[in-house]
């Protein structure tokens, strides 16, 4: 009778005993689903970071590799171009046209609209802005591709960026859940009340710290 009495004295006297430890156990489970599925989100957004700069050093190689072949086409086109203005500027008329035979269409035509020009306003070599036929070289072909392979490189550094600080975000986010989970953990062993509520005062700001970065953080719903 005693004890009975006792125990229902204990349950008067700590009303909200019950409450606090639920509202504990709530913050814990809530802070241990958030840290598993922001975990899982920053893993995502790394392995699009990695993926995007080895997507972006692979651009860089293809665009150097044009580069390097538009370099050597340069040169080839120019080497033609010399050889002929030499034959025909002695006037090794056979050699010229044998040379201009040797040519691709692009570069010929290139060569036919500089040797039209009147001498007075002739520039030095057909690769110059003015001719038309410039941009159909086999040369400036590669020089566009190499191009386009560092625009694309450009994109996927900018990807791999944005991915980055999205992953730091989720990291971020971890580290308040990690915090709810330590304090809420705390709340179930101190039996003092007024610290209870503290402690589950400073979990519930924790949890909604790290909710809101994670709600604000793009992507943070999706599976993929």
């Amino acid at each position: 009778m005693d004890v009975e009495t006792t125990n229902k004295s204990a349950l008067r006297t700590n009303p909200t005993q019950g409450v606090l430890a639920l509202a504990a156990a709530f913050l814990l489970g809530i802070s241990a689903v958030l840290t598993a599925w922001s975990a899982y989100r920053e893993a995502t957004a790394s392995d699009q970071v990695l993926r995007s700069y080895a997507q972006m050093q692979e651009r860089i190689s293809y665009a150097n590799d044009r580069y390097s072949l538009a370099n050597s086409a340069a040169a080839y086109e120019s080497s033609l171009f010399l050889q002929f203005a030499i034959e025909a500027g002695t006037d090794n008329i056979d050699a010229a046209e044998y040379l201009l035979t040797v040519m691709d269409e692009a570069l010929y035509d290139a060569v036919i609209w500089w040797s039209d020009i009147p001498d007075d306003v002739l520039p030095p070599t057909p690769f110059t802005d003015d001719n038309p036929y410039v941009p159909d070289l086999y040369s400036e072909q590669l020089i566009g591709e190499g191009d386009a392979f560092t625009d694309e490189a450009e994109n996927l550094r900018l990807i791999a960026e944005e991915a980055e600080a999205t992953s730091d975000r989720y990291n971020l986010a971890n580290v308040f859940f990690a915090v709810v989970l330590f304090i809420a953990g705390l709340t179930t062993i101190v039996q003092r009340r007024s610290i209870q509520v503290a402690f589950l005062s400073i979990s519930v700001l924790g949890l909604i710290s790290g909710l809101v970065l994670l709600i604000l953080t793009p992507g943070w719903a999706s599976l993929g």
